[in-house]
């Protein structure tokens, strides 16, 4: 038995027990998987927390089935993960086959480390590119750390191309530094180097946990880069808490954002919540106009909640 048939089994074996150990459905076919709108993109960013013994019974085999169907439950069409082990992202592709995905560990570019992975839907989109840079002095080194981190910390991106249309996108999945302002202060103006130099002048998508509030001086070097969060453009009171941002170039419109906050069977799926945005890519032939500010559209609140 290879070692992706016993990962698969073991999903299988523990698709069943949630936090309360009561039946759950196969997660697979609980995906929201509705006839995509050309160019409308669900974008979705999740730090499911690394998987660690300091959890004790909410570690990552007590919580992954949570985990699973809130991915599931939102239908997103690419998602950024962070903090997610090699093992981790196998698990969540296991019980998600409708994603495919691109990841790197952050110690080694491999699989070891914590990564950013990018999840995306195979149905709808094709892998055109895809790279990860160390947030250091020597970004192509990898497991480099520079300017106060205690730990390396990447970002991963990809260039997706829709197949109905043949319109790209790129997205980028960060994770930053959690001690160190000068770090951060860094990290921001490195990616916006990094996208002003990507290879075409497709839109973009950034994604990720900043561990950073949007006043903060490197989020704003971000906004005066052109990028804006999702939530500050639908829900502006809503988002000055927030450490997860999506932040989206000009000419991508945010249709509708939101946090989702809800449980299952009373059990947290991370210490974050995941944060969802609907995106607009840019295309002349077509315009879809974006939510008033605080204005909901079905379950599209700025909080979904139990």
């Amino acid at each position: 038995m290879n070692k992706v048939t016993e990962i698969c089994l073991s999903v299988l074996l523990l698709i069943t027990v949630g936090c309360g150990g009561s039946q759950e459905k196969n997660t697979s076919a609980m995906i929201r998987v509705s006839p995509p709108q050309t160019g409308v993109v669900n974008a979705m960013t999740f730090n499911v927390r690394v998987d660690t013994i300091l959890d004790g019974f909410n570690r990552w085999s007590g919580r992954k089935q949570a985990v699973f169907e809130t991915i599931a439950r939102n239908g997103a069409d690419v998602i950024g993960l962070q903090e997610a082990l090699n093992k981790q992202v196998e698990d969540i592709r296991c019980a998600l086959p409708q994603y495919d995905s691109y990841a790197a560990g952050r110690k080694d570019g491999k699989k070891k480390g914590e990564s950013c992975a990018i999840l995306y839907r195979a149905d709808r989109f094709t892998l055109r590119d895809s790279g990860t840079f160390w947030f250091s002095d020597t970004p192509e080194k990898p497991g480099s750390k520079d300017w106060g981190s205690i730990w390396p910390r990447i970002c991963s991106w990809v260039q997706l191309v829709e197949k109905s249309t043949g319109q790209g996108f790129y997205v980028y999945n960060v994770h930053l530094s959690v001690v160190s302002q000068n770090a951060r202060e860094k990290s921001t103006e490195l990616l916006a180097r990094r996208i002003a130099a990507r290879k075409t002048a497709d839109p973009f998508i950034v994604m990720g946990d900043f561990n950073m509030k949007l006043d903060n001086p490197a989020m704003a070097y971000l906004q005066k880069a052109g990028m804006t969060d999702a939530l500050q453009l639908t829900h502006p009171a809503l988002s000055e808490d927030k450490i997860d941002h999506i932040p989206v170039s000009a000419g991508v419109t945010v249709l509708n954002a939101y946090i989702d906050q809800r449980q299952i069977n009373g059990c947290r799926p991370s210490d974050h919540f995941p944060f969802v945005a609907k995106v607009f890519l840019a295309n002349p032939d077509k315009k879809i106009a974006p939510l008033a500010a605080g204005t909901n559209r079905g379950r599209d609140s700025q909080y979904l909640q139990n």
